[in-house]
C-alpha cells in the first residue's frame, strides 16, 4: 500500500513521516504533497491507498481534496487534521467521507489508532469486493449449470408448456425462441484417454466451446451466446441458430473450430450435424435421431465434420473379418497359444485402422467380444475375471475406449496376466510367496496393506491374496497379524524396550490396539508376557 501526507508546513509532514513506522501497517511507500494540486497529481498517478491531510492550506483546502477525491478516487481513505476543534469542520469533514478526524497538535497514539480505523475499513471493503465476486461466480456458475440442466431435460424429453420453455429460456439469458430453425451438433473429443481425469475432459470441454464461442461471435461473454452442454455419453453438444442460408457457414465456421483444436490443443475432434430443425417442438427427437446414428452408424473421421444424410447414404458397414476367423480367438486361449492370441487381436485392430472407416459400435463389438473370451478362460481356470481386470466401469461407460491403442492396452494387459497366472509353476508361486513375506517382515513398521504389497509384486491385490491363501492355506492378513505378535513376543522377552514403542515397531500407533490384539493372540497381556518368560 502507499500512502500520501499533505500539508503546506515542512515541519508537519517530517513529523507525519518520522512518528510512525508506517511498513509495520503495511505502507511500503511514503509520498508527500504541500498543495491540494500537487497532492491530486501524486493521487492520479499513484497507488495511494490513505490520505493524511490538513484542512487549512494556501489557495485549496483540505475539504476541496477530500471533495475531489470522493469524486474520482472513493476508494481512497481520507484522514483530516486541523488546529481547530469547531464542531463544523469536523461535521463538514465526515458529511464529506472522511474516514477520521483529528486535532492538531498530533498525539502519536491517535494518529496509529486512526490508522488501524483505517486499515479495518480498507479490509473490509476488501473482503466485501472479493465477497461480491464470489458471488458473482457462483450466480455466474449457476447459471451455466441451469442452463446445462435445462437443455439436458429438453434433449431426454421432458415436456415443458410454451410458456413454461419461454420463461426459463427468458430467465437464463438463450437466444432462441420456440420457433427457431436451429441445428444441433454433436461433438466428440477422439485423443481423450483414461490418462484423462473427469477436469480434464471439462477443461478441454470448456475450451471447445469457447473457442467456438469466439469463431461464431467474435468474443466470449457471459452468458455464452451458444446454448451448449455435455450429454450423459461425453458428446459435446450445441444448438446453433440457422437461417436458410447458413448451412454452409455453420460447416465453416466449424471445419475452423477442428483446425485450431488441432493446433493448440492437440485433439482431435468428429462432429456430426443434424439438418436444420425447428426449436422447440423438434429437439429431442433430432437429438435422439443424432445420437443413435454416432452410435451405430458414425464413422470415427477424426478433424472431419459428417452431416446425418451423409452417414445415412453410406449403408451398411463391412464386417470385422479378422475378428472371426478361424481359428477363433477362444480357441486359441483354450489352446494355451497366447503369442497367437496377440497377433490375432493386433491383426483385428489393424483390420479397423487400415479401414477407409470404423465405427464406435465395431470398437464395442470388438471389446465385449474380447472381454467374453478372457471371461470364459478365466471361469475354466477358476479365477473371476474381476480380480485379472480389477476394473469393470467401462460396462457403464461405453466410451471407455476412445482409441483402438487403448484396446490393444487393454488386451495386452490381460493376456500378461492370464499367462502369468497359468503358466507360472509352483515354483513361480512360492518365488511371489517368499516376495510377499519378505516384504511384510521387512516393513512391519509400516504400511503392510494388501495394495501396499501387490503393488510391490506387481499383482493385482484380490488375485494375489486368493494366490497367497491357495498356496500357503493361511490368509495373508493372518499371516501378517502373526508375523506382528511373533515379533512382539521376542522383543518382549528379549529387550526392555516400552510396550508403547514395542507396539510402533510392530506396526500400531495405538498402544491400547496392540494390547487388545496381543491378548487375542496370546491371553495375556504383553506386560504380563513379559513377566512370565522372565
Amino acid at each position: 500500500m502507499e500512502i500520501l501526507l499533505v500539508d503546506d508546513e515542512d515541519y508537519v509532514l517530517d513529523y507525519l513521516e518520522e512518528a510512525i513506522d508506517w511498513k509495520t501497517f503495511g505502507f511500503e511507500r511514503i509520498h508527500k504533497s504541500s498543495s491540494v494540486d500537487e497532492a491530486l497529481d501524486i493521487s492520479d498517478n499513484g497507488n495511494i491507498s490513505v490520505v493524511i491531510t490538513d484542512i487549512r492550506m494556501p489557495e485549496k483546502s483540505g475539504l476541496d481534496l477530500l471533495q475531489t477525491l470522493r469524486k474520482s478516487k472513493p476508494e481512497i481513505k481520507v484522514i483530516l487534521l486541523s488546529g481547530y476543534s469547531e464542531f463544523e469542520y469536523a461535521k463538514t469533514a465526515l458529511k464529506n467521507g472522511a474516514t477520521d478526524y483529528l486535532l492538531k497538535p498530533i498525539i502519536e497514539e491517535d494518529l496509529r489508532e486512526s490508522i488501524k480505523k483505517v486499515l479495518i475499513e480498507i479490509n473490509k471493503e476488501q473482503q466485501n469486493k472479493i465477497d461480491l465476486a464470489n458471488a458473482r461466480d457462483v450466480l455466474k456458475h449457476g447459471t451455466l449449470r441451469m442452463r446445462e440442466h435445462l437443455l439436458l431435460d429438453l434433449l431426454h424429453g421432458k415436456k415443458f408448456s410454451d410458456n413454461e420453455i419461454s420463461q426459463n429460456i427468458q430467465t437464463l439469458n438463450i437466444d432462441i425462441h420456440l420457433k427457431q430453425e436451429c441445428i444441433l451438433t454433436m461433438i466428440q473429443i477422439e485423443t481423450i484417454s483414461d490418462g484423462h481425469s473427469r477436469g480434464d475432459f471439462e477443461l478441454f470441454s470448456s475450451t471447445i466451446l469457447n473457442l467456438a464461442e469466439e469463431l461464431f461471435y467474435e468474443k466470449v461473454t457471459t452468458p455464452p451466446a451458444i446454448w451448449s452442454c455435455t450429454d450423459y455419453h461425453h458428446f459435446i453438444i450445441m444448438i446453433l441458430p440457422a437461417q436458410n442460408n447458413d448451412f454452409q457457414h455453420i460447416q465453416s465456421k466449424l471445419n475452423e473450430l477442428i483446425q485450431i483444436v488441432n493446433s493448440f490443443l492437440k485433439r482431435e475432434i468428429s462432429i456430426l450435424l443434424s439438418p436444420t430443425f425447428t426449436f422447440y417442438h423438434e429437439l429431442h427427437t433430432i437429438y435422439i435421431k443424432t445420437l443413435n446414428y454416432f452410435l451405430t452408424n458414425m464413422v470415427s473421421t477424426p478433424n472431419g465434420i459428417q452431416t446425418l444424410d451423409q452417414v445415412s447414404a453410406k449403408g451398411e458397414l463391412k464386417t470385422l473379418t479378422k475378428l472371426h476367423e478361424s481359428p477363433a480367438i477362444l480357441h486359441l486361449m483354450e489352446g494355451n497359444r497366447w503369442d497367437e492370441v496377440s497377433e490375432r487381436i493386433d491383426a483385428v485392430l489393424e483390420e479397423l485402422d487400415h479401414s477407409s472407416c470404423h465405427t464406435y459400435s465395431q470398437r464395442i463389438q470388438i471389446v465385449y467380444y474380447l472381454y467374453s473370451c478372457f471371461s470364459y478362460i478365466s471361469h475354466q481356470t477358476g479365477d473371476p475375471i474381476s480380480d485379472i481386470i480389477g476394473d469393470l466401469s467401462f460396462f457403464q461407460n461405453q466410451f471407455h475406449f476412445h482409441s483402438t491403442d487403448q484396446i490393444r492396452q487393454w488386451s495386452e494387459s490381460l493376456i500378461n496376466q492370464y499367462k502369468r497366472s497359468i503358466n507360472e509353476g509352483n515354483e513361480g508361486k512360492s518365488h511371489i510367496i517368499r516376495q510377499v513375506q519378505k516384504f511384510i517382515v521387512n516393513n512391519l513398521h509400516e504400511d503392510v496393506s494388501l495394495n501396499k504389497i501387490g503393488e510391490h509384486v506387481y499383482l493385482h491385490p484380490v488375485y494375489l491374496s486368493r494366490l497367497y491363501k491357495k498356496e500357503t492355506g493361511e490368509s495373508l492378513s493372518s499371516y501378517i497379524l502373526r508375523t506382528r505378535m511373533e515379533k512382539a513376543s521376542h522383543l518382549l522377552t528379549n529387550t526392555n524396550k516400552k510396550i508403547g514403542d514395542i507396539a510402533k515397531e510392530v506396526g500400531y500407533q495405538k498402544t491400547q490396539y496392540f494390547i487388545r490384539l496381543f491378548k487375542e493372540f496370546y491371553h495375556t497381556t504383553p506386560q504380563k508376557f513379559r513377566n512370565e518368560m522372565k
